[in-house]
């Protein structure tokens, strides 16, 4: 038996994943007995290239909300305890943003155009990444956590986060070069982002607000890591991804 599937209201392509479920941003985990969680939790790669591409792009979702959380809280830590354990852990948070851009936005431009956009579209028409309330405050925890170490503690730091920007910037032109991003073209580019907003984004990307234990918790992101890296062992993009996430999982 899996977590329960969301199969959306509004009617965009049936993804079958299971419910991401996640406290907000500045709530914490729920503390449980060890293993309190025993549902299997079960994700599996579709064989067809269009529905995996759709796949891949919530699913790389899924695996941005974890590590948008590990960082959030890796970048917290380092502001209160600057260390160079600490630097290469957050460093390795971003590495593993930069796979999960790549792992879901692996899909060819005519995919992306003809179905994922649309999607996305149709749900919104400007929907954008700069709804997700759990990205929100990356930025200036980044900023802080590396005025607090100084430019040399912070370098590993401050490279990965730059390799990650590159990565971004690399998934937007591929599949969307030289054109507007969907709030550009809606022309709300300049009006703040509203909590209505934020509750869409997680909508879409089939996230649940609630109350979560640990182990649940874990549960689900040993579930989407796994997923993840069997999808990249069998359909590789790049060879150093499966060790970084391999690596990152580890060090949770």
């Amino acid at each position: 038996m899996s977590a329960p599937a969301c199969v959306p209201a509004w009617g965009h392509t049936w993804v079958d994943l299971p419910v991401l479920r996640l406290p907000m941003p500045d709530a914490e985990l729920i503390p449980c007995a060890a293993r309190c969680f025993q549902i299997p939790i079960v994700i599996t790669a579709p064989e067809d290239p269009v529905q995996r591409a759709v796949y891949r792009w919530f699913l790389g979702h899924h695996g941005a909300f974890l590590v948008w959380k590990f960082l959030s809280d890796s970048l917290d830590r380092l502001i209160r305890e600057p260390d160079s354990q600490l630097v290469r852990l957050a460093a390795l948070g971003y590495d593993a943003y930069s796979v999960m851009l790549a792992y879901s936005g692996s899909c060819s431009r005519e995919v992306y155009e003809d179905v994922i956009r649309p999607m996305m579209v149709t749900f919104d028409p400007a929907f954008s990444g700069r709804w997700a309330r759990d990205y929100e405050p990356l930025p200036g925890l980044l900023r802080r956590a590396r005025a607090a170490l100084g430019p040399a503690a912070a370098a590993p730091l401050s490279s990965a986060s730059k390799a990650n920007l590159v990565a971004h910037k690399e998934v937007m032109r591929r599949l969307v070069p030289g054109g507007p991003s969907l709030l550009r073209e809606s022309g709300r580019t300049s009006v703040p982002t509203t909590e209505a907003e934020r509750a869409r984004f997680d909508e879409f990307f089939l996230v649940s607000r609630e109350c979560v234990c640990v182990s649940r918790y874990q549960a689900h992101r040993t579930a989407i890591l796994s997923a993840i890296g069997h999808d990249l062992a069998k359909h590789p993009l790049s060879p150093e991804y499966g060790e970084t996430l391999r690596t990152f999982a580890t060090r949770l």
